[in-house]
Formats: C-alpha cells, sequence, structure tokens
C-alpha cells in the first residue's frame, strides 16, 4: 500500500478536515463547560484543578496509543483489523494509565481546594473507567480505517482521537457529577461495577508492561504539569466566567494547539522509526509546519465565530477580541516546533517517540493553552 505525504496538499485536504471535525467535537465539551462552568466553581471546584488534566492527558494517552497503532501498522507489527490483538492490549493500557494520572490530580487538587474530595473522586474514577472503553476502540477506530483507505494515519489519528477524548470527557464527567446528585445508592452500585469489569479484563488480556511503565513515568511527570494548569485554571476561573466565550473555547483552544503538536509529532515519529530524518532541520518536516501554519488563521477564525454564535444562544453578551487571531497562529507555531523537537530528540537518546512525543506535546499544550485564555481574558 502506498501512502503520500506531507506538504500544502495534505495539510488542507487531509488534516484540516479533521482539525474541523475535532472543533465541532470540542464545541460539544465547550458548550457542556459553558453551560456548567459555574457549577463547578461554585460546588466543585477540586474538579476545576483536575480538568486540564483528564481532558489533556486522556488525550495524551490515547493519541500516543493512536501513534503506536499508527507506527505498528506501517511496520507490519500489526493488521489493519479492530480483532488484531494489540487492539485488545491497548484496551487494557489505555485504562491502567488513564487511571493514574486521575489519581495523582485529584490528590493536587485535593491539596489546593480539599473540599467534596471523596464525592469528587468516586465521580472521577467512575467516568474515567467508563469513557476509557470507549475511547480504546475509538482510537482502534481511527487508526485502522484510514490506513485501508490508503490515507496517512499520523494525519488524521491524533487529532481526531484527542477530539473525541474532548467530546467524551466533559459531558460524561457532567453526566456522572449529575448521576451522583440524582441517585448516590446507584451511583456507588455502578462504580463497583465499573471497577469489577475493568479487574476481568486485566486478567483477561496482557498489559504491556514496557509501555506501561515507559509512559507511567512520563505521566506522573505530565500529571505535575498539568496541575499547575488546572490551577492556573482554577485561580483564574472567574475572569473566564466574566469573558464567557473563553469558557467555551477553553477546549477548543487546548485542543487544537494540541493536534497541532500531534501531528507533526507523529509524522515525526513515524519517519524517524523509518530513517527519513538523520538531522535536525529537516526540508520535509519544515515544510509540514509551514503548511499546517497555514491552516491555523482560518481555524481561529471559525473558532471564535462557534463560540460567539453559541455563547450568544446561551443568553450572553461578547466582545469580538482581536487579540485572540493575532496570538493564537504565533501560539500553534510554538507547539508544532516543541512537537518536532521532542520527537527528533527523544529517538536520539533512545526512547520510542511514540510513547514520550503526543504525551508531552499535549500537556505542554495545555499550558500554553491555559495561560494563552487567561492572558485573552485578562486583556
Amino acid at each position: 500500500m502506498r501512502v503520500e505525504f506531507g506538504g500544502f496538499k495534505d495539510a488542507w485536504k487531509v488534516t484540516f478536515p479533521a482539525l474541523l471535525l475535532c472543533l465541532i467535537f470540542d464545541f460539544v465539551g465547550g458548550t457542556f463547560l459553558g453551560g456548567y462552568f459555574e457549577k463547578l466553581m461554585v460546588s466543585y471546584p477540586l474538579i476545576l484543578v483536575v480538568l486540564p488534566g483528564i481532558m489533556g492527558l486522556r488525550g495524551n494517552i490515547y493519541g500516543a496509543l493512536a501513534s503506536r497503532f499508527t507506527t505498528s501498522l506501517f511496520l507490519g507489527e500489526m493488521k489493519p483489523s479492530l480483532r488484531d490483538k494489540k487492539v485488545f492490549e491497548g484496551l487494557i493500557l489505555g485504562i491502567t494509565l488513564s487511571l493514574l494520572p486521575v489519581i495523582l490530580l485529584w490528590f493536587v487538587g485535593f491539596i489546593k481546594v480539599g473540599r467534596n474530595a471523596l464525592e469528587v473522586l468516586a465521580i472521577l474514577l467512575s467516568s474515567t473507567i467508563f469513557v476509557s472503553i470507549l475511547l480504546s476502540y475509538a482510537t482502534a477506530v481511527v487508526s485502522v480505517i484510514p490506513f485501508r483507505k490508503g490515507v496517512d494515519p499520523d494525519a488524521v489519528a491524533s487529532p481526531l482521537v484527542t477530539s473525541i477524548a474532548d467530546l467524551l470527557t466533559i459531558p460524561m464527567l457532567i453526566a456522572f457529577i449529575i448521576f451522583f446528585e440524582v441517585d448516590r445508592g446507584l451511583f456507588y452500585i455502578v462504580l463497583v461495577a465499573l471497577i469489577f469489569t475493568f479487574l476481568v479484563l486485566l486478567l483477561k488480556f496482557r498489559l504491556d508492561k514496557r509501555a506501561f511503565f515507559e509512559l507511567s513515568t512520563i505521566l506522573v511527570i505530565l500529571a505535575i504539569v498539568e496541575g499547575i494548569s488546572g490551577g492556573i485554571l482554577e485561580s483564574y476561573s472567574e475572569y473566564i466566567y466574566k469573558t464567557f466565550i473563553l469558557s467555551i473555547l477553553y477546549p477548543a483552544v487546548l485542543d487544537s494547539l494540541g493536534n497541532y503538536g500531534c501531528v507533526i509529532g507523529s509524522k515525526t515519529s513515524t519517519r524517524l522509526h523509518l530513517g527519513e530524518i538523520d538531522k535536525l532541520f529537516d526540508i520535509r518536516s519544515a515544510s509540514d509546519i509551514v503548511s499546517l501554519l497555514s491552516t491555523s488563521i482560518p481555524l481561529s477564525v471559525i473558532m471564535y465565530s462557534l463560540g460567539y454564535m453559541i455563547s450568544i444562544n446561551l443568553g450572553k453578551s461578547v466582545n469580538i477580541n482581536y487579540a485572540f487571531f493575532l496570538l493564537y497562529p504565533i501560539v500553534v507555531l510554538v507547539v508544532m516546533f516543541l512537537g518536532y523537537l521532542l520527537a527528533f530528540v527523544s529517538y536520539r537518546f533512545g526512547l520510542d517517540p511514540d510513547n514520550v512525543t503526543v504525551p508531552t506535546i499535549t500537556t505542554l499544550a495545555d499550558l500554553i493553552g491555559t495561560t494563552f485564555t487567561v492572558l485573552i481574558a485578562l486583556w
């Protein structure tokens, strides 16, 4: 099978439509977040500390899993089938890795806020296991299907899976909060059932221990960074809520920045494994970065326009902040450069860039995106 790489054609015909689809997913989550932001700010502030982490790290985990799938497909180590054993191994790996940062971030939130800590932990555990099962299969689908169609899966898999993670994360988190408030007894029964299901799966399928320890080490470090992002979000939540449109745009900003970094990081990882990059400056990768950068301007306009319309429909008055359009492409460029650099450096140090690049760049994108959002709110 022949898969074409790179250039403006790839950026506009493959990646940009995927980014637009991701944007739609993000605004589903953004609408939920905007609608319930005040409730979280008042009743569950600990969740605001955890929120960037569970959004970003969940996307990191399944973005890395997608990157592993695409590399395995290109190397012939995985069959383009949803029944391949690597799909089931990815299921166990994804759930196990998802639980680790959730517990760490909950602890950070407990130290900073402390309110409703045990209740929030129960909500986080139940939503995490449930969403992780769905995401594991979604990751396999967005990796395998494009490969079957002759499309470069690196150009679409990571952006799609990280946005699907955002699509599911916030609505399901809100749903489990409502479930908890409506019927606590039934909620705890479901929680026990989900934990039992996870333990059964863990016994039935093999956990890739090397990938787990390599990724978990990274995730612990990244969870600390996400804790900083969450602390910034919780500390400036009132300013963001006053602007309102930014509470809706927040998931889209973080996810789109992470997507740009993921595409470059994933492409670079595959080319490194195939022996196509042997020095730091690679003209082909530079072309990809410039090509993708050209899509960031229309994407920022579409993003802000959607946020504006949703805000108006929710009965909020908003102003157009031109600093958003000026700074967003610059931030995108920074994130893409970091994505390329992380893949190259990790490969040079003998690490698997599939395990390192996607989690790291999306976490850095969350921190950069949160800082960017706060700066726009204070502008």
